[in-house]
């Protein structure tokens, strides 16, 4: 899925925005706490910490885990937990014929 390129430019704002915080004493934290009092979505900020933590073959993943395990998202925690058990126990129903 390819990003629009106002969504691109949005994203790589917000990286260099971030970034400072990122290389602070405040951390990954700061970063996080920032990103959820913006308002940035939870996918969005998890391009954003994909970014700021490289390129490397596991980004996507840490940072997927870093977003939704930050104290900030508590809400959006919550919801993707419920969206995942509503979906497994559809997948449940499926399975067992109902």
């Amino acid at each position: 899925m390819a990003l629009d390129p106002a969504r691109v430019e949005r994203i790589s704002a917000l990286v260099a925005e971030c970034r400072p915080l990122l290389d602070s004493d405040a951390g990954m934290a700061a970063v996080q706490q920032q990103l959820s009092d913006r308002g940035v979505s939870v996918m969005d900020s998890i391009i954003v910490t994909r970014e700021l933590l490289g390129a490397e073959p596991t980004a996507l993943g840490k940072a997927k885990g870093i977003v939704l395990s930050s104290p900030s998202r508590g809400v959006e925690r919550q919801r993707h937990e419920e969206l995942v058990d509503a979906l497994l126990d559809a997948v449940d129903q499926v399975a067992n014929g109902g």
